[in-house]
């Protein structure tokens, strides 16, 4: 039987993505995906497990404090040009930031203690605080995913407060990872690494504080 090869043609154009939409979902998901849009996912699963009217409040604080500073600093600096872009994807740009927005969960994490915030929410503060400094350090040798840290930190989070009912959430793992990979921002070991460390330091969090 002779094959329509046009036919063939047509079915194959519709079934494979092409690059161009490869790199137009990539783009989104490393953008809805970013580190400081995943810190806000993690205080809010914080909060429904905490499932308590305060947390609201306690939310917004985190948010005006430890969410909103730095990414307009962010955003300053890439207007300045003293950085290429929001996502810091020059490993030599990222010292200065990563410095600054470690400091600044610190003493967040440190006026939300003595302002009485849950102990989870805490916990999340303090997880952030933990993941920046170990990034600001592995920064200055080589570069690390953020995306990938912050996505894996939330995950382990959420299967550790929820249980396996949010098993699935460890597929935005991979596909946070792909599109770092896409866009040429990480390499493969890069995007393994940031989900090590996102596991350690939010295990070891929750371990010492008796959460696992």
């Amino acid at each position: 039987m002779e094959i329509n090869k046009s036919y063939y043609s047509r079915l194959t154009e519709t079934v494979i993505i092409s690059p161009e939409w490869k790199d137009r979902w990539a783009l989104l998901i490393s953008g809805v995906f970013s580190p400081l849009t995943i810190a806000i996912a993690a205080v809010a699963i914080a909060g429904l497990a905490i499932n308590d009217e305060s947390v609201l409040m306690w939310i917004s604080i985190y948010i005006a404090l430890s969410i909103i500073p730095p990414a307009l600093y962010i955003m300053y600096l890439v207007r300045k040009g003293t950085v290429t872009d929001f996502h810091l994807n020059v490993r030599e740009e990222r010292t200065q930031p990563f410095l600054l927005m470690t400091i600044n969960t610190a003493v967040v994490f440190l006026v939300m203690l003595l302002a009485g915030a849950p102990k989870l929410i805490l916990i999340v503060v303090a997880a952030g605080a933990l993941q920046l400094s170990c990034m600001l350090l592995i920064t200055l040798r080589w570069k690390i995913s953020g995306h990938c840290t912050a996505a894996t930190g939330l995950v382990v989070l959420a299967l550790a407060l929820f249980g396996e009912n949010l098993l699935p959430l460890t597929l935005l793992i991979p596909v946070i990872a792909w599109s770092r990979i896409r866009l040429n921002r990480h390499s493969l070991t890069q995007t393994v690494a940031g989900v090590f460390l996102g596991a350690i330091t939010i295990t070891t969090i929750l371990y010492v504080t008796n959460y696992l």
